[in-house]
């Protein structure tokens, strides 16, 4: 009998695989209704589903974690949803293989708090779990192997294979306990558009583009059956409509290359669709990946069996329809931001770079610290985002326009601690619940020039405590940077980054610190560090997109005084504005230097994971931008 969905759930669909799923099934059930629940994990891009089925009244796209029980309730009962398709997994080899706790928890600990509430819904008729052949382990070279059965013994070679075997293990325990009508597909070596580009296909086509060198692992002898995603789509299907509840298939295919000739396979196809002769491949071996098996082989007999189901795309077809859709140009979303704090100074500058770069976001509306924890959470679990930005803090008041506002009793300590400490560690905490990256725009103004980082000398890392408790303000932001620490553990998606002086080129804007300075009679001639906003808020989303976490000086390479800021000023954009320099060597000066956070920030780190322009090169581009259009 075949089963009919009409209501389809389908996880992971902005992923390599998903994604194509999503495409392919769209045209293929044209009578049912879809909803992509994704979190936008690192391979993941709400454009890889194609245009006319994001314009296609049947399909809806809702950002959540699986293990997001409430948006994932919410989801089932409003589509009235009778079918899942599962395949959101991480398979990233940095976090499989350099963070395998995080792995075990996306893979393993959210896939059980997903199958709890697929049984508390109670009315999913078929659950299709995507496995992978990886669980079967290493096959040999010889060419009279036999395929691995799906009641061959699992012996999983690495992290990644280690953690699916948990979750049909878990998938065993619901079909036994609860009666969850769960079949299951192990799929082979898949290729296809969207793939991430550290995958070996898209980053071989990358090579061939620039013919390039191309780095092999090892040998590049390691042998993988190359099945092309449509086919694995088409075997889903088969899976979903003819499939047994309880058993397993296996999806894959008998052909076979090598790595070392796939680059020669892809290095010609590259070189005849851009129109140029063909120049054989450059090789570079470097050192074998852990767990790098050997071969993957699965017999597909039972799925040409039962299903009725073979690939019918030739490698030669498939990739190159691979290598086309690679070489077109293509629009990127991977994430939708919230932002706490969104409606002050420098969350309205991130505002303006979200708008520029396209990127989805949304304001909330709960306040921590002025709603309860509950509401925030209820809120943030809805409101279908996939990062979270935490921009509040309190650093004035009425009456008063700079942190001395904090200074005072009772009352201010309060103020300071709910709006400068309490709720970006609770946004953290639920962050971390709801599975959201989550970046805390905190402040180097916990730091001052002293004995071990005098001024022109060392500076203060990323890794640095804070130094500097010379106000209340200081003290507290100083607390929360520490906090924070707890939640950069190995793998945890939590960004803490470091801002100090934040300068934007809205002199509209009173609370930018250019607007402030322009005016001012007499500067500080003293090297400090700026956060130039454009240029930050940029690096900073960039970082986002990759779901990078850890403590990060966000600021402009090379410290730069004040004065000469607005001597830039002077020279690119208004000649009538001339500030007299406050030197070093001057008591006022010193008396400054001591009561104030003035710090050089190091940007080693910055540099590396996202590079940005000098201070000083910085602000000549902007200026003269700011001239031109003035």
């Amino acid at each position: 009998m075949v089963y009919t969905p009409k209501n389809v759930v389908i996880t992971g669909g902005c992923g390599f695989i998903g994604s194509n799923f999503v495409n392919y099934i769209h045209g293929a059930w044209p009578n049912c209704n879809f909803v992509n629940v994704d979190k936008l994990i690192l391979n993941s891009d709400t454009q890889n589903v194609d245009e006319d089925v994001q314009n296609s009244p049947r399909y809806k796209l809702a950002l959540a974690d699986i293990k997001n029980r409430d948006a994932i309730l919410k989801i089932f009962e409003e589509n009235e949803t009778d079918t899942v398709i599962h395949f959101a997994a991480d398979c990233t080899s940095t976090r499989c293989y350099n963070e395998t706790s995080e792995a075990v928890h996306n893979n393993v600990l959210s896939f059980i708090q997903f199958l709890e509430t697929v049984r508390v819904y109670g009315k999913i008729q078929r659950f299709v779990h995507i496995s992978t052949d990886e669980v079967y382990g290493d096959s040999g070279l010889g060419a009279d192997e036999a395929g691995k059965v799906e009641n061959s013994r699992l012996l999983p070679g690495n992290p990644y294979a280690a953690t699916k075997i948990a979750g049909e293990a878990y998938v065993s325990a619901y079909q036994a306990q609860y009666n969850l009508p769960i079949v299951t597909a192990r799929m082979n070596n898949i290729y296809g558009p969207n793939q991430w580009d550290v995958k070996v296909v898209p980053r071989f086509i990358e090579i061939a583009k620039v013919r390039g060198e191309y780095t092999i692992q090892g040998s590049g002898k390691q042998l993988r059956s190359w099945l092309f995603v449509n086919d694995a789509s088409a075997g889903l299907k088969a899976i979903t409509e003819k499939g047994e509840l309880g058993e397993i298939y296996n999806l894959g295919t008998y052909y076979e290359k090598n790595v070392a000739d796939l680059a020669q396979t892809i290095q010609q196809e590259v070189d005849s669709q851009l129109g140029r002769p063909y120049e054989p491949p450059r090789y570079k071996s470097i050192p074998d990946r852990p767990y790098n098996d050997l071969r993957y082989f699965i017999s597909i007999e039972k799925a040409k069996e039962q299903l009725g189901w073979e690939p019918t795309t030739s490698f030669d077809d498939g990739m190159k329809f691979t290598v086309a859709q690679a070489l077109k140009n293509h629009k990127h979303v991977k994430m939708h931001v919230a932002i706490y704090g969104g409606k002050g100074y420098v969350g309205q500058e991130l505002q303006h770079v979200l708008k520029a770069r396209q990127i989805p976001y949304v304001l909330a509306e709960k306040k921590v610290g002025f709603h309860s924890d509950e509401e925030v959470q209820n809120e943030l679990a809805t409101l279908g985002v996939t990062h979270v930005i935490c921009v509040t803090g309190r650093t004035h008041g009425p009456g008063c326009n700079t942190i001395e506002y904090l200074e005072g009793g009772a009352d201010k300590v309060y103020i300071n601690v709910r709006d400068n400490m309490y709720s970006a560690t609770i946004l953290a905490h639920l962050c971390r619940n709801l599975g959201l990256h989550y970046t805390y725009i905190g402040t180097g103004y916990m730091f001052a020039y002293d004995k071990e980082h005098p001024i022109d000398g060392a500076m203060f890392k990323d890794d640095d405590e804070p130094s500097f408790f010379g106000s209340a303000y200081s003290v507290v932001k100083g607390f929360t940077d520490r906090q924070m620490t707890h939640f950069n553990q190995k793998g945890w998606e939590n960004l803490n980054v470091r801002i100090t002086l934040p300068l934007s080129l809205d002199l509209q804007q009173p609370r930018n610190l250019l607007s402030k300075i322009i005016n001012y009679k007499e500067l500080f001639d003293i090297p400090v560090s700026l956060t130039i906003l454009p240029d930050c808020m940029n690096a900073m989303l960039n970082l986002m997109e990759q779901r990078q976490g850890g403590t990060l000086n966000l600021v402009n390479p090379e410290p730069i005084s004040l004065y000469e800021v607005v001597k830039i000023y002077q020279e690119k954009v208004d000649p009538n504005v001339n500030p007299a320099p406050i030197g070093v060597e001057t008591e006022r000066a010193q008396q400054l230097l001591a009561t104030k956070g003035n710090c050089a920030l190091d940007t080693d780190l910055l540099q590396k994971l996202s590079p940005i322009l000098s201070s000083r090169d910085s602000l000549i581009q902007h200026f003269e931008k700011m001239a031109v259009s003035k």
